[in-house]
């Protein structure tokens, strides 16, 4: 059974709809576990994404209406991570609608997001929690739906391309007053003239 102890509003919304969600990955997976499918892991971690996205987002209601929500931060620069071996990783894929097209069921959840991102106090929350953010918008992604205009991170400016320097102009020929012939070729020129006299 996915039960998300939520204590908000918003956050027994969102706990509603991600309910939905997990339930159609969770039988999905039952279809898939007689075949051995290597998807069924995949599909375990995902409905316990959902259940996180959903109890992170009421702490984030609980913190913003107590107004306890930590200031921003300025970003630290990065450090050099140790390289470690790792144990081995389930995938989760990415791209939009990702989800949508492995579990198409999935699909009946898109309306009641839309409705969650288009109530007043959701946007409130993005605006006053830009945390909130980084939960809803993998959630969009893995449904194929457009994110409202403030939903969507700040377009990063390109960075500048270098000056390219002008190519440097061909060297003069040999023999031009830019550049004159060596000494000994002067010399062996002014030889071959006298011979020729």
């Amino acid at each position: 059974m996915f039960v998300v102890p939520t204590e908000t509003g918003l956050g027994q919304r969102l706990a509603a709809i991600m309910a939905v969600m997990a339930a159609a990955v969770a039988n999905h997976a039952a279809s898939l576990r007689a075949s051995a499918s290597r998807l069924v892991p995949m599909l375990a971690l995902v409905s316990w994404r959902l259940g996180r996205i959903a109890l992170r987002l009421d702490r984030l209601v609980l913190r913003w209406q107590a107004g306890t929500l930590p200031r921003p931060r300025a970003p630290r620069p990065a450090r050099p991570q140790p390289v470690a071996e790792s144990p081995p990783r389930v995938h989760v894929p990415a791209g939009n609608g990702w989800l949508v097209r492995r579990v198409q069921p999935t699909v009946h959840a898109i309306s009641h997001v839309e409705m969650f991102l288009a109530d007043p106090q959701t946007q409130a929350l993005v605006a006053a929690a830009p945390q909130a953010g980084r939960l809803l918008r993998p959630l969009c992604r893995m449904l194929a739906i457009p994110l409202p205009p403030w939903l969507r991170l700040p377009e990063i400016p390109a960075r500048p391309r270098p000056v390219q320097k002008p190519p440097a102009p061909p060297p003069a020929p040999v023999g031009t007053p830019d550049r004159p012939l060596p000494p000994y070729i002067r010399a062996a020129v002014r030889a071959w003239k006298r011979r020729g006299e």
